[in-house]
């Protein structure tokens, strides 16, 4: 399966892009011109399952991402993730570019913090089959940090040139230095909310539809921390779930993911016996949680039932049908995150997934 098969050469870069700026562009340009790539698509998770949501909503991501490469030949945004239910999952998105671009020669982008937690990533193995791994590192430390991770990661590859690993029978592994911009989306964000100029941080476009829409202003954090009512995150976890126990959800449990999760301190995971069950959950945890005067930011999934998401800001309530929660697995993916009791509040250890 090693690349040079002779097939269109494509590249995907995904993310939350929350908000896009010229941190990413920069370097996907820079590997788009390093690999000759024919197009490079970038892909906003829809529903990224290691950040919880938050931020701005997808569309809005999406619109960025958009706006962002606007006249950029060779560039194009994909809303692949948006058509799916359920989380955002990378190996899904690469399954769904092989069969729509068959005989494609893929290129799989990712920046060295993402390659180091890609244990957490589900099936992330298989990456390499489906596509050439392109790690994009920013300086040396990093390059040599994602080197020292890569036999526990991908045990099978072994160096076959500089910035090269390759395996039989796989995709190769490529480490890519790229220019260094200090630049990240939490800085962004950051700066939004205080009322600071973030001009030449991203694009312009980005920045003139950022003001348009007041996206991560204090106003709009403001509103959020209204919607969320009195309550800190874990008390509202704690509603929440009880909530969920009220409204008969199976299986109840809380997930403390500060400081891992950039959106979200709580996981709420619960599931129902049916797809009419979650459904019924979702409606009574929002009418419990109306009486308190706290309101979703956004429902997703409800029309199904099978995977429901209710976005409580810094908590993320996550409603399945029974065999649909094994099958996503989030304790699996978050195996390293504390358990809260939703009875007690106290911890109860680490999840053993």
């Amino acid at each position: 399966m090693a690349s040079g098969s002779g097939g269109r050469r494509l590249g995907i870069l995904g993310g939350t892009f929350d908000p896009i700026h010229l941190g990413h562009l920069r370097a996907a340009e820079e590997v788009r011109d390093m690999l000759g790539l024919e197009e490079l698509w970038l892909v906003p998770a829809a529903r990224p399952p290691h950040k919880g949501r938050g931020g701005a909503p997808f569309q809005d991501r999406l619109r960025m991402a958009a706006l962002a490469i606007e006249g950029c030949r060779g560039m194009v945004v994909k809303d692949l993730e948006a058509r799916r239910p359920g989380p955002s999952y990378t190996v899904d998105t690469l399954e769904e570019v092989a069969r729509r671009e068959p005989g494609a020669e893929l290129h799989f982008l990712v920046g060295s913090d993402g390659f180091l937690q890609m244990d957490r990533w589900r099936s992330h193995r298989r990456l390499v089959e489906l596509a050439a791994l392109v790690v994009m590192a920013r300086g040396e430390a990093a390059l040599e940090r994602c080197r020292e991770a890569l036999p526990r990661l991908f045990p099978g590859h072994r160096r076959a040139a500089p910035g090269r690993w390759e395996a039989p029978g796989l995709h190769p592994i490529l480490f890519l230095p790229v220019t260094r911009l200090d630049v990240s989306s939490t800085l962004v964000r950051s700066l939004a909310r205080r009322g600071r100029s973030v001009r030449f941080l991203v694009p312009e476009k980005v920045r003139l539809y950022m003001e348009e829409k007041g996206l991560y202003s204090r106003e709009t954090v403001e509103t959020a921390e209204r919607q969320r009512g009195s309550m800190g995150p874990k008390e509202l976890a704690l509603a929440l779930a009880r909530a969920v126990d009220d409204n008969k959800g199976e299986g109840c449990v809380i997930l403390e993911v500060a400081g891992t999760s950039s959106f979200a301190d709580y996981f709420v995971i619960a599931h129902g016996r049916s797809t009419r069950h979650v459904q019924g959950m979702t409606d009574g945890v929002r009418a419990e949680m109306k009486k308190r005067g706290v309101y979703p930011r956004s429902v997703e999934g409800e029309g199904e039932g099978k995977w429901v998401l209710m976005d409580y800001g810094d908590v993320i309530v996550h409603l399945f049908y029974g065999p649909v929660r094994e099958f996503y697995d989030l304790e699996g993916l978050w195996h390293e995150a504390p358990r809260i009791d939703p009875a007690t509040g106290e911890v109860m250890g680490e999840g053993e997934g």
